[in-house]
């Protein structure tokens, strides 16, 4: 019985961790969103371009940090900055983010 509840409680955290998804995406040859949704986080290669909702943190390699907020802005970070909507994030995806 014991091995039982043990089995259900592994077979319930891989599928829990499974469904997190949405995680940065540092593949080689991976394409870039057009649009990063609420709870997505991307990390972009120079020439990459992609829209944000308000509320999306963008974070450069150097760390420094810019909080997208309002709508229709435009941000430029360099290459390998990481792009992160929180789930919390709301409106429209009509903030562009460009990596130089």
């Amino acid at each position: 019985m014991r091995n039982l509840k043990f089995a259900v409680a592994s077979i319930f955290c891989v599928t829990a961790l499974a469904a997190c998804g949405g995680g940065g995406n540092n593949a080689p040859g991976s394409t870039v969103p057009s649009t990063l949704l609420p709870g997505q986080s991307f990390t972009l290669s120079s020439g990459d371009s992609i829209k944000v909702p308000a509320g999306t943190v963008v974070t450069a390699p150097g760390g420094s940090v810019v909080n997208v907020g309002g709508d229709n802005n435009t941000v430029n970070t360099s290459a390998g900055a990481t792009v992160a909507a929180p789930a919390s994030a709301t409106g429209p995806a009509d903030n562009t983010v460009i990596a130089k």
